[in-house]
């Protein structure tokens, strides 16, 4: 009876001390695994380092080189206000339209003007009523007046606003005053750079005659900034690709870091350098002033305006060079004293402008000696050539706190554009086409507009600067068509074009022409390439509401501009 009694102890202590050790098994598995789990899972979404990751397929990933990238999300879908039938049938409207207008000669009776109205009592009562408001406001800040004061005031002040009478004059004034510029300067000559310098050139620098530079000079008018047909282009991007630095300065002007590139037989480059991955979008909460300058946005604008057909940004082209080589042993002592070796024994410089010039901020090599850049060629400037800086009439406040007169008023178009007589030319229109290009590459910094002054009146704007374009691609500011939607008048060949581009496929053709003409691999994400088909359609729906509003004859206008 006692051995029964030892053996039945024995068994449930063996099989008591059975279960511990097979709970004590269980949890230590589980416990194993849960944290491999979790460590694969770090690993997997720990960034690499860029020295072990290939520089083109830097785009693929996030936050390799930059802390505040963010990562490729899904395409944004956001549909425009139009139909692809509504679209053809307003491409045939159009044409239609033009094909009659085209034989009327009198403009008079296209456009009719009471014989009452007077163009320059309308801009004198205008005058007046600026003044009287600059004059109120002066009194509001002196006296201090009360919330309720001032709104009651300005309720007034919005009952004197430019009657509907008068703002049909006006349109038709201007429009009158365009086509009468047209028939001034249809039969205008082309002039060319090289034609302006060639005096002072043949007596001072007689050398730069025999250039490449001098050629391809040739080949920049009043209209064009390059003809992309021609052999000195070509020329031109193999020589921005390949060519030596002789010496690397500073821009002394801007926000951002900028470098001047003197290459051989005498061209001169505007370096930009790498500062953000591919897919890095600007944070929502960021200005567009405080946004960074992207160089992959320089070479993709250009490429866009080249077919597009305006020829008005200077010719880029993206370069991967040696910083150490082709910046450091070339630079100036004062860019020169700004290179410093960082932790990651990467060769950098921080140089010096307003905004993103200190060490945490300095451009990089990735790694080491290797950076990414574009290179745009630079136009002759003053003294040689003169330049005109004109003030965008929709610039932006620049402000945080404030926003600017047109953002507030519908009406800005006809009491400020259109009685500004600055406009009564093709700097309209122009301005027009600088809205329409800004809103497909979503470019909210343009507060200036540049033209060589040098060509006269008859000349195209220059489309400078573009660095802070497709800072984002899930986001259509509409706001940069403000000057398309509050005068409603848009030139017709740049219709053409757009609506050629249109059917052939926009990004198609931006995508086909960055792969076959570019050495730098991916410009744009697919994102980006979406979002530009997305505004031209938006771009589309707005024309369309122009003129449901107004007539095709009264919005779209043939200046003899092709």
């Amino acid at each position: 009876m006692r051995h029964t009694r030892l053996r039945l102890r024995f068994t449930i202590l063996f099989i008591l001390a059975t279960l511990t050790i097979f709970s004590l098994i269980t949890l230590y598995t589980f416990i194993w695994s849960t944290n491999e789990l979790e460590r694969q899972e770090q690993i997997q979404d720990a960034p690499k380092s860029p020295g072990a990751v290939p520089f083109w397929s830097a785009i693929n990933h996030q936050n390799i080189y930059d802390l505040y990238a963010t990562p490729a999300s899904t395409i944004f879908k956001r549909k425009a206000n139009i139909t692809q039938s509504r679209i053809e049938e307003l491409f045939q409207l159009i044409r239609n339209a033009h094909t009659d207008q085209a034989h009327l000669v009198d403009i008079e009776k296209l456009y009719p003007i009471n014989p009452k109205w007077n163009f320059q009592k309308l801009l004198e009562e205008q005058q007046a009523q600026e003044q009287s408001d600059k004059d109120a406001d002066t009194v509001d800040s002196a006296t201090n007046l009360t919330k309720t004061t001032k709104t009651q005031r300005d309720l007034t002040t919005a009952e004197k606003t430019m009657s509907k009478h008068d703002k049909i004059q006006l349109r038709n004034y201007v429009l009158q005053v365009l086509a009468k510029w047209k028939k001034e300067h249809q039969n205008d000559e082309i002039t060319t750079i090289a034609s302006i310098m060639h005096d002072e050139l043949e007596q001072d620098e007689p050398s730069k005659l025999n250039t490449s530079w001098y050629k391809y000079m040739k080949t920049v008018t009043n209209l064009r900034v390059y003809d992309p047909h021609s052999s000195p282009f070509k020329r031109l991007l193999n020589h921005l690709q390949n060519a030596e630095v002789i010496e690397a300065n500073e821009m002394p002007q801007g926000t951002q870091i900028k470098v001047i590139l003197d290459l051989p037989d005498s061209f001169r480059a505007l370096l930009k350098p790498y500062r953000v991955p591919r897919n890095y979008q600007t944070l929502p909460d960021h200005f567009y002033f405080s946004d960074i300058e992207r160089h992959h946005a320089e070479i993709a604008a250009f490429h866009l305006d080249k077919i597009l057909g305006f020829y008005r940004v200077p010719p880029v082209v993206g370069r991967l060079i040696d910083i150490t080589r082709d910046i450091r042993e070339k630079a100036t002592e004062d860019l020169a004293n700004t290179f410093f070796i960082s932790p990651a024994n990467n060769t950098c410089f921080r140089g010096h402008c307003s905004y993103y010039c200190d060490t945490s901020h300095a451009v990089c090599g990735k790694p080491g000696d290797r950076l990414e850049a574009s290179v745009q060629i630079l136009l002759p400037r003053p003294p040689d050539v003169d330049w005109e800086k004109i003030t965008h009439p929709y610039r932006r406040s620049y402000s945080a706190a404030r926003k600017a007169k047109w953002e507030s008023n519908e009406n800005y178009c006809y009491e400020h554009v259109f009685l500004d007589e600055e406009y009564h030319n093709r700097l309209l229109l122009d301005m027009m086409d600088l809205s329409a290009f800004d809103f497909l590459i979503g470019n909210m910094d343009r507060h200036h507009m540049m033209r060589i002054s040098s060509f006269g009146s008859n000349t195209a704007l220059v489309h400078l600067d573009n660095g802070r374009s497709f800072g984002r691609y899930d986001y259509d500011d509409l706001s940069i068509l403000t000057p398309i939607r509050h005068c409603c008048l848009f030139r017709y060949s740049t219709f053409a074009r757009l609506h050629r581009v249109y059917r052939q496929g926009l990004s198609t053709l931006l995508s086909r022409s960055l792969e076959n003409g570019e050495q730098l691999k991916k410009i744009l994400v697919d994102e980006h390439l979406t979002a530009i088909d997305r505004r031209l359609e938006i771009l589309f729906g707005q024309l369309d509401t122009c003129i449901k509003t107004y007539t095709v004859k009264r919005v779209m206008i043939d200046d003899g501009i092709d």
